[in-house]
C-alpha cells in the first residue's frame, strides 16, 4: 500500500499486509506494522486506516469493511553521528 511506504514512522520492510475477500466485493485489510519509537501511534494509525480505505476503494472494485492495524514492534534508529533517532 502506497500510504504505508510514504510514512517515515513506519519500517515498510517489516510490514505485512493481508487482505481477506468475500464473495460480494467486500474485504477486510489487516496490517502488522513496525513503527519508529516515539511516533504518535494512535493518530498515525487513525490516519492510515482512512488512507488504506481510500486507496483500496479507489483502485479496486472492493468495499473495505474493516482495517485492522497491529503495531507488532517499535524500533529505534541511529543516525550517522551515532545519536539515536526516534
Amino acid at each position: 500500500m502506497m500510504c504505508l511506504q510514504e510514512k517515515q514512522e513506519i519500517v515498510s520492510e517489516e510490514t505485512m499486509v493481508n487482505v481477506f475477500f468475500t464473495n460480494d466485493r467486500r474485504c477486510t485489510v489487516s496490517v502488522a506494522l513496525t513503527m519508529v519509537y516515539g511516533a504518535p501511534i494512535i493518530s498515525l494509525c487513525t490516519e492510515l486506516q482512512q488512507k488504506i480505505i481510500h486507496e483500496v476503494e479507489t483502485m479496486t472494485p472492493f468495499i473495505v469493511e474493516q482495517v485492522h492495524l497491529f503495531v507488532q514492534r517499535l524500533v529505534m534508529f541511529t543516525t550517522e553521528d551515532g545519536k539515536q533517532n526516534a
